[in-house]
């Protein structure tokens, strides 16, 4: 079945027993089973993996919405007066208080409280394509205006529980409890060094759509963005010199500041952030 047909609600289902498992294996094993059930090229598993790994999609723009900034939008996509008791809650959802609930401090799900007293209980019918399309919509979208039309229309398509996985692939951050390695390594062995080199989801979902056949490791590519090497974290200082083995080792303070990844052949200059 291709992602043309499968609905949004089943990705949906696949997340909520994701998030309710505290088993790193199953939550991978119910990964590939997706995988294997509903993903039979390679448009299927970028379309998919894009929505569980959404922070790392760069084909699609930023949609420029903020936790502050959905909240009037989803109000305004609501009809919905902003001195109304639930805008007030979606406006303040970091504030603790009587009316707050139990959700403060988790914009998505408080959105879902303010969502489901509004929207249908029966899923609309959204499919993953279609949920796709409208996302590049909302991200090409120039002005307020036309991403409150956007929101409305994935607010027609769908119920309260598919609206909140929603905010959360706006805002980039699902809270599965799985990391990108394992979501990588479950999808193909390779993936993760691929990405790491190209920056490119799609590229990866591509390339490496027959998981019993390796890839070639790939080297850098001008043009290509890399994904930087993060220092590892330890708990202790004392941790730290071990593993340096009593080597010479020079140490500089780490400023806070963007980190930009300049590609430069002859007058051709690329510039990543």
């Amino acid at each position: 079945m291709s992602d043309g047909k499968v609905k949004f609600s089943v990705l949906c289902s696949m997340f909520n027993w994701m998030q309710r498992s505290k088993s790193s294996s199953k939550k991978r094993s119910k990964f590939r089973k997706f995988l294997d059930n509903f993903c039979k090229s390679a448009d299927d598993y970028f379309s998919a993996i894009r929505l569980l790994l959404p922070n790392l999609d760069r084909e699609r723009g930023t949609y420029g919405l903020k936790e502050s900034v959905l909240a009037t939008c989803l109000i305004d996509a609501l009809g919905m007066s902003r001195e109304s008791e639930d805008a007030v809650r979606l406006i303040n959802w970091r504030k603790g208080g009587a009316k707050t609930g139990v959700n403060v401090g988790n914009f998505a799900l408080v959105a879902a409280e303010v969502l489901q007293r509004r929207q249908s209980l029966v899923s609309g019918g959204l499919t993953i394509k279609e949920l796709n399309e409208l996302l590049d919509r909302l991200a090409s979208s120039e002005n307020r205006a036309e991403k409150i039309v956007v929101l409305s229309d994935l607010i027609k398509k769908t119920n309260a529980q598919e609206m909140k996985w929603i905010v959360m692939i706006i805002l980039k951050d699902l809270k599965l409890g799985v990391s990108e390695k394992s979501i990588f390594h479950e999808f193909h062995p390779d993936a993760e060094d691929l990405f790491n080199v190209t920056c490119d989801l799609k590229l990866v979902c591509e390339k490496l759509r027959d998981r019993s056949q390796r890839h070639k490791r790939q080297d850098i590519e001008i043009g290509k963005a890399v994904r930087p090497q993060l220092a590892l974290r330890i708990s202790d200082a004392a941790s730290a010199w071990k593993k340096l083995h009593g080597k010479e080792v020079v140490v500089e303070c780490k400023f806070d500041g963007d980190r930009i990844q300049i590609h430069k052949n002859g007058v051709e200059t690329h510039f990543f952030s």
